[in-house]
């Protein structure tokens, strides 16, 4: 799935996958629903009324926070020059998710996963 392709998806999920935070999405409007994860090896912030900053590896900042975009719709989603992926909710959350990635990556920076590549 592409990063536009989550625009009008909600979140259904928050965790961690080994050494990975993600956020799971499901896409109801087609038969049968899609589902896709985006996971994290990088610095990313959250904004739901604050500001909460962390890395791939700080794992109860990433839950506490990422759980205040359970259940939210997807109103933008996109990618910047600099790789930087920019996810905006209906009720004006975001994560916002760097391009660069941490000192020791194993991968990409983040990726999306699920019914179809990324």
């Amino acid at each position: 799935m592409a990063p536009d392709q989550l625009v009008g998806c909600f979140v259904v999920e928050v965790g961690f996958r080994q050494a990975w935070p993600y956020l799971g999405f499901c896409d109801n409007r087609s038969t049968p629903p899609q589902e896709s994860r985006l996971y994290l090896d990088t610095d990313w912030c959250i904004e739901a009324g604050s500001r909460v900053r962390g890395t791939a590896d700080d794992e109860a900042t990433w839950l506490t926070a990422a759980l205040t975009l359970n259940g939210a719709t997807i109103a933008e989603a996109h990618v910047a020059d600099d790789g930087t992926l920019l996810i905006a909710t209906t009720d004006r959350r975001s994560l916002v998710a760097s391009g660069q990635p941490e000192v020791a990556p194993i991968g990409e920076p983040w990726w999306l996963s699920g019914s179809s590549s990324r």
